[in-house]
């Protein structure tokens, strides 16, 4: 094994998107402010003070966006990855019209594979064309990803995905079940994507850092949903939730953690989980304190 292998490290991915709305859904017409206004003003001073170089998986229409593209050209130049984040509703083939999409898909249970092949080939084709940059990690939209998934990413020339759910069954929601994810990164092995090929060589999975259900004992009697499951993400986890998270992790020799967020979730207004200014603070405050105590704690 080489050094890398005995390393702890945190990745923060904000899945970068659209604005919604406190309810959820995509703003019509589309409107980019997470992007535009809350990448520069509000994430770039964390980065810079925690020293993270953070991963953004980027939508077709953020990328098909002038503005947004001169904000992530800047965050390249400072050292963020760019990875893919296919929502196959806006991009070819099939694309459909943004203000007219009702409901957002699963990738991999939506589409084929030939077709959900060629949307995730023009997505990297895109982001290269418009940012300048390859990318090597992908991440399905609603986690919407299997076996066919992993083989196209593969084909492709990706090195990396960060799409599987550790405890987290989606198919009551119409998508894949990842329940048997390992909560590691691990080289996937074919045909159960949920092993580990113990060598190096082919996808490297990252999964989202994701454990049982919160609240102890008492968790169990909670119904089987995500938002009752521990994950290390600022929108529902308070924070000393996730300190205890990063202990647990440290101490069962977990390597490497995976926080995610949406772009939209550090605005006033733009998702679920931020209606006011306090709403605001406080997340960011949650964002700040578990990225500290992570880096405290050699992550």
């Amino acid at each position: 094994m080489g050094k890398n292998d005995f390393e702890r490290k945190l990745y923060v991915t904000i899945d970068t998107e659209m604005d919604a709305d406190i309810h959820w859904k995509k703003t019509k017409p589309a409107k980019f402010s997470s992007v535009i206004e809350g990448i520069p003003l509000i994430l770039r001073p964390i980065w810079d003070k925690y020293e993270i170089k953070p991963i953004y998986f980027v939508s077709p229409e953020v990328v098909e966006n002038d503005e947004c593209c001169q904000i992530l050209r800047k965050e390249i130049e400072k050292g963020a990855i760019i990875g893919a984040h296919l929502h196959p509703e806006y991009i070819e083939p099939c694309k459909e019209d943004p203000d007219k999409v009702q409901e957002e898909k699963f990738p991999c249970i939506a589409y084929s594979q030939e077709v959900e092949k060629a949307k995730i080939n023009n997505l990297a084709n895109l982001i290269k064309n418009r940012l300048g940059v390859q990318p090597e990690w992908y991440r399905a939209a609603r986690f919407g990803a299997d076996r066919d998934t992993i083989e196209i990413l593969q084909e492709l020339g990706f090195k990396y995905d960060s799409s599987f759910t550790p405890y987290i069954d989606w198919t009551d929601k119409g998508g894949p079940n990842h329940k048997l994810a390992p909560l590691n990164s691990y080289y996937i092995e074919f045909p159960n994507i949920y092993k580990d090929s113990g060598m190096a060589g082919g996808i490297k999975e990252y999964p989202i850092t994701i454990m049982g259900k919160r609240l102890g004992i008492f968790g169990e009697l909670l119904p089987d949903k995500w938002l009752f499951y521990q994950w290390i993400r600022p929108s529902h986890m308070s924070y000393i939730e996730q300190r205890h998270m990063i202990k647990i992790l440290k101490k069962t020799g977990i390597r490497d953690i995976v926080m995610m967020f949406h772009s939209m979730e550090v605005m006033i207004g733009k998702s679920p989980y931020v209606r006011t200014r306090w709403m605001q603070k406080y997340y960011i405050w949650r964002l700040r304190k578990t990225i500290e105590y992570a880096k405290k704690q050699g992550y």
